[in-house]
């Protein structure tokens, strides 16, 4: 659950500030504690077998619990270790993997400067409402600027079917959402000219040159298939998008959506760097693999089941040598006790415990 993977305990979440480093230093430290744990499993197993259990070749010295998890360690520990690692990266603790601030040229490209609200009117809303009801009857109209310019977008309402997921509280219905519904634009100037479902690519452009002004571009086109860096599993992310490559000392990348006017995506080296890293390790959510279902279920499957293998084989004998240390310390305090007890003079009768006490500290 959400509260045993991101440590969601409350007197712990709280805490943000510390919350956070425990997160990161344990991720850390289980990163540094599986890496050893490799090593030390790769130089003490043997390939011919020359380890002799109850006369018996072995490719491993150990036996008992500590051998298969010697064994699921040398299968899966290389991805715990990297889950581990990955797992420190989802809160960005490393300044050379985040991007750097948007510009305002940036921020600015799309929308071609600050949002202007005085198109914003209600005879202009009414006016929209019914160029869109040409089509469907909208629930709701979302108000955006592109190029300057005001628009609204209308989303198709979801049947009495589609609906009921996103009336349901939990939270795995909701990761099944389709969020991207088919949608019709409207010009808030000119909503007599009817809608439409995408921009022109040439305005598309002047955006990827607004972006980064005077940065020259390495090279463009227009994906009509996801790539390695923008993508869904369960396609909900606009098609086609402009991707665009900078010759910028950052190498930044932008994808640009026609379909809602804006900069979908926008990706530097160090960000690029983490998309493998973090979402790549964590979710495994590699090309070859990603859209191959059920593969990707099998195998997500089958390396939890090895993590909970190579925790049980670990953490079993752990208890039970805590145990038997544990038994062994209390049977020594025990004769040492007695030992105590000896060099105490017996207690008098009809002394009080106060008097008894006194003798205690006199001996």
């Amino acid at each position: 659950s959400a509260v045993l993977h991101w440590l969601y305990f409350t007197p712990l979440r709280r805490h943000g500030a510390f919350w956070n480093s425990f997160v990161v230093w344990s991720s850390l430290i289980g990163t540094v504690m599986c890496g050893m744990g490799i090593a030390i499993g790769i130089w003490r197993y043997s390939l011919s077998g020359r380890f002799r259990l109850k006369r018996v070749p072995s490719h491993s010295p150990y036996a008992g619990w500590m051998k298969w998890h010697h064994y699921t360690g040398l299968v899966v520990g290389f991805f715990a270790c990297m889950w581990a690692f990955s797992g420190a990266l989802s809160l960005a603790p490393f300044q050379f993997l985040r991007g750097s601030p948007a510009t305002l040229a940036y921020r600015e490209a799309a929308t071609g400067g600050p949002i202007d609200l005085r198109p914003l009117t209600v005879e202009r809303v009414r006016e929209v409402a019914a160029a869109v009801g040409q089509s469907f009857a909208p629930k709701e109209l979302d108000f955006f600027q592109f190029q300057g310019e005001p628009y609204f977008i209308a989303y198709v309402p979801p049947s009495a079917s589609e609906s009921a997921p996103w009336r349901n509280s939990d939270i795995a219905a909701a990761t099944n959402l389709n969020i991207d519904r088919e949608h019709v634009l409207v010009s808030a100037l000119r909503p007599e000219a009817g809608t439409f479902t995408t921009f022109e690519k040439e305005p598309m452009w002047d955006v990827a040159k607004a972006a980064m002004p005077g940065v020259p571009m390495q090279d463009a086109v227009w994906l009509n298939e996801y790539d390695a860096y923008y993508y869904s599993q369960k396609g909900l992310r606009p098609l086609p998008v402009l991707r665009i490559r900078y010759a910028d000392p950052r190498r930044t990348w932008l994808y640009l959506d026609p379909q809602h006017g804006v900069i979908a995506s926008r990706l530097e080296r160090a960000s690029r760097w983490n998309r493998w890293l973090y979402h790549g390790f964590h979710s495994l959510d590699f090309p070859f693999m990603y859209y191959k279902r059920p593969l990707w279920d099998i195998v997500v499957i089958l390396l939890s089941l090895g993590g909970i293998a190579m925790s049980v084989t670990s953490a079993w004998p752990s208890w039970r040598r805590l145990v038997r240390h544990a038994s062994a310390f209390a049977r020594w305090l025990l004769p040492l006790n007695w030992r105590l007890r000896k060099l105490l003079p017996a207690p008098v009768a009809g002394t009080s415990a106060a008097s008894r006490d006194q003798l205690s500290a006199d001996a």
